[in-house]
């Protein structure tokens, strides 16, 4: 008597079982810097947005011929753009823990009619990955912000 000979493919469950665990792994390393790179880049998104707001505010005020101003809201943790009458045309707020930090020498940041930065200095925006220094002034017409 001729047995047959068999062609069986598959994973044994110890295979599986190391699979499994390699994937656990893995699993546990990134994500945890996975949501670290997320939360840096929502905080890095939000500080460019802040300085296109701040730009926005003085063309504002140069082409309506206007003052236009952006105050800190809630603790610092949003901000708005208000525009003539003190009518806010924008409010936005920052990510997570990040958040304007009251200390800081510049409270609010105004322009005048003609685009002039009405106080130049120093602010300071707090996050998850550190303090960012924006330093504001005025040159050739233009304000510079200067992430420090």
């Amino acid at each position: 008597m001729k047995l047959k000979a068999t062609n069986e493919n598959g994973y044994t469950f110890l295979e599986m079982l190391l699979v499994l665990s390699v994937v656990a792994i893995i699993t546990a390393i990134i994500l945890p810097i996975g949501d670290r790179w997320i939360t840096k880049q929502s905080e890095e998104e939000a500080l460019y947005t802040f300085i296109a707001t701040i730009h926005h505010a003085q063309a504002y005020a140069m082409a309506n011929e206007t003052y236009t101003a952006i105050r800190f809201r809630n603790s610092g943790r949003s901000y708005s753009l208000f525009a003539p009458s003190s009518v806010t045309y924008l409010t936005v707020d920052f990510p997570g823990d990040m958040h304007w930090v009251s200390s800081s020498n510049l409270k609010t940041i105004e322009f005048h009619p003609n685009g002039n930065i009405v106080n130049p200095g120093t602010m300071i925006l707090r996050s998850s990955t550190g303090d960012k220094k924006l330093t504001l002034q005025l040159q050739h017409g233009r304000v510079l912000v200067y992430e420090q």
